[in-house]
């Protein structure tokens, strides 16, 4: 088998693992595996590994497991009936290790980081990256320092503080376009000067990190009978987006889904860039600042936003937005029915599917999966702002009425 990098833009091929980004263009380089024979899968290995056959090559003694993957596909007992959809599935990545899918990222980054001799990890993140990156690199023993969102969630910057990162707020970042460009240009420059990882979770700036994500995929795969009609996929940066269906895609190609799923983009409608450019029929998202409040989706300048287009204009996906509100009423109603505690940001694919039942009478004949991207408990804030309305009465015990 052998693995090669493309290029996105120009279609460019090279066998140089060493490259991140295309030689000649500029452009984003994929992976492919060519030339795939025998089980695409390793069950002798753990987590994310099982799948090294179809992920970037990184020596056993590298390869950081702290328990991602494998995360539950939880059937729908309630929603599905009441808003009639014929089959509904929940796949919960707050089950990994830091609560969110970015330890899929982090686990095959932060490994090629070790493998490669890195001094340290570099990157930016609104949380859950920042989260998951700082814990591969606590146990690799790699320094990581980290450019945080002015407006961060107070529970994720705790939660990255307690793993050890170096971590700095800037101001304007994740609500000006400007300020981002700016902040992206100053850690390639660190990076370049000091020989760190560029941990920045999106394939435009690091494609063998976000293989990771297409794991979601292959567990998908294994976990349902038949593939998924639709996948439902919170877009923020839209790299979750791209790797899910570069998952599929790869299953596809080898013959082990006869068909791939429709993939559906949901942001939020404070941070529309991909929807918007979606609907006017554009392959660059369509300009503008984040009035979200939503953290997580506060990504003005999706960096894979392009190629999430690009899937959308081949007819193997969609993009649609939902207001914060709707965001909320979908998080509400994913503990209150069905147990599960999401942050908003996960919520939203569930709010994605609520508009097109709400939009359709029903959708009686898709079998839809929702990607819960990471667990409640990592905005704190929200988790108040929820409960605020309840009163819990306190009763001398001789009163008490049970």
């Amino acid at each position: 088998m052998m693995k090669t990098a493309c290029c996105w833009e120009c279609g460019r091929t090279t066998t140089d693992m060493r490259l991140y980004a295309c030689s000649d263009c500029g452009g984003i380089l994929m992976l492919q595996y060519e030339g795939v024979t025998g089980p695409w899968k390793d069950d002798g290995q753990s987590g994310l590994w099982k799948y090294h056959r179809l992920l970037p090559d990184v020596p056993e003694a590298c390869r950081l497991y702290l328990g991602e993957g494998a995360t539950p596909l939880v059937p729908s007992r309630r929603l599905a009936k009441r808003l009639k959809v014929g089959e509904l599935y929940f796949k919960l990545e707050g089950g990994n290790p830091t609560g969110s899918y970015k330890d899929r990222i982090a686990a095959i980054g932060v490994s090629r980081a070790l493998a490669g001799g890195r001094s340290a990890c570099i990157g930016t993140t609104s949380g859950n990256a920042g989260a998951a990156v700082a814990a591969y690199a606590a146990g690799a023993g790699i320094p990581y320092h980290l450019f945080v969102l002015e407006h961060m969630a107070e529970a994720k910057l705790a939660q990255v503080l307690a793993y050890g990162a170096d971590v700095r707020k800037v101001k304007r970042f994740g609500t000006d376009p400007e300020v981002g460009d700016n902040v992206f240009g100053r850690i390639f420059e660190a990076a370049r000067l000091n020989d760190w990882e560029v941990m920045i979770t999106a394939f435009r700036y690091n494609t063998y990190a976000m293989e990771g994500v297409k794991t979601i995929s292959f567990e998908l795969a294994e976990q349902l009978q038949a593939p998924p009609t639709r996948v439902y996929a919170p877009a923020g940066g839209a790299g979750l987006y791209v790797g899910i269906w570069k998952g599929f895609e790869e299953l596809h190609a080898l013959g082990a889904i006869p068909v791939k799923p429709h993939m559906t983009a949901v942001q939020s409608a404070g941070c529309s860039n991909i929807v918007r450019a979606y609907e006017a029929g554009g392959r660059t998202p369509a300009p503008g600042p984040s009035t979200s409040l939503i953290s997580g989706l506060q990504v003005p300048n999706p960096p894979d936003g392009a190629i999430a287009l690009d899937i959308m204009a081949r007819g193997d996906g969609s993009a649609l937005a939902v207001e914060d509100e709707e965001i909320w009423e979908a998080q509400r109603l994913l503990a209150e029915e069905e147990g599960i505690f999401g942050e908003p940001a996960a919520a939203v694919s569930l709010a994605g599917l609520i508009r097109r039942c709400r939009e359709q009478g029903g959708l009686p004949d898709e079998r839809a999966v929702c990607v819960i991207t990471g667990v409640g408990f990592k905005d704190g804030n929200r988790l108040l702002d929820m409960v605020a309305h309840k009163h819990v009465p306190m009763l001398e015990v001789e009163r008490l009425d049970i």
